[in-house]
């Protein structure tokens, strides 16, 4: 069976086109739980971690059905997403073999409890995961409280504008929510020569090991990152 890839359903048809090429693709996105132009941002509903998801308990039932479909293991979190900060961002934390990256004062409790072996690196940031791109030992940035913390405790960050970001219904969007990684390949909702700093992230993505796919030859858009599972 293929992995899936959850991703707002606001995706164009040429960068859905191009991700059938790696996996089967869920459209995703709610009705009347959260703003209107985060209805459709996996990342606020879920965290996915070494294949498992976890899930708010208000997690919309047709998708759950589809991840039974497809055998993706998934429990749920306390926090019900809604609208205010702490249900906004419970559950967008960055994460991987070794760091946790969030504003630990909002994160659910049940993510916590999955993650509590992982180095935790707190920020003032709760859209930790939408403004991150977290690699195997290495991490791109959007925004600059994050890029503070992760190399104050030595690690290899980039940081990038958000200008050439979009986001529907915002000013801009951030990086970590154009992208996704499935195995050692990033793949981004749109195409790095739209991004002033295009050259720089591709020679930093390829430096740190992994190959790029861009999903359209278009601008750079936020969609609340894209989840690939096996």
């Amino acid at each position: 069976m293929k992995p899936i890839a959850i991703v707002n359903k606001i995706i164009s048809t040429e960068a859905e086109t191009t991700l059938k090429q790696y996996t089967d693709v869920v459209r995703f996105d709610t009705i009347d739980i959260t703003f209107s132009p985060l209805s459709g941002h996996i990342d606020i509903f879920a965290f996915p971690y070494k294949n498992k998801l976890i899930l708010a308990p208000n997690f919309p039932e047709e998708y759950i059905a589809l991840l039974e479909k497809h055998d993706v293991e998934y429990c749920f979190g306390n926090t019900y997403t809604g609208t205010d900060k702490k249900s906004i961002n419970a559950y967008n934390v960055a994460a991987n073999d070794e760091i946790a990256i969030h504003n630990f004062t909002v994160t659910d409790q049940v993510v916590l409890d999955n993650i509590n072996h992982l180095k935790p690196i707190h920020c003032k940031q709760s859209f930790s995961r939408c403004s991150t791109l977290l690699l195997a030992n290495s991490a791109i940035t959007s925004d600059g409280g994050i890029f503070k913390q992760l190399t104050s405790h030595g690690y290899n960050c980039l940081l990038v504008s958000q200008t050439d970001i979009q986001l529907p219904g915002y000013r801009n969007g951030c990086f970590g929510g154009c992208c996704g990684i499935l195995d050692n390949t990033v793949f981004i909702n749109g195409s790095l020569s739209f991004h002033r700093q295009g050259s720089v992230i591709k020679d930093f993505i390829h430096d740190g090991g992994y190959e790029i796919v861009e999903l359209q030859a278009a601008p750079l858009v936020d969609v609340g990152s894209i989840f690939f599972l096996e």
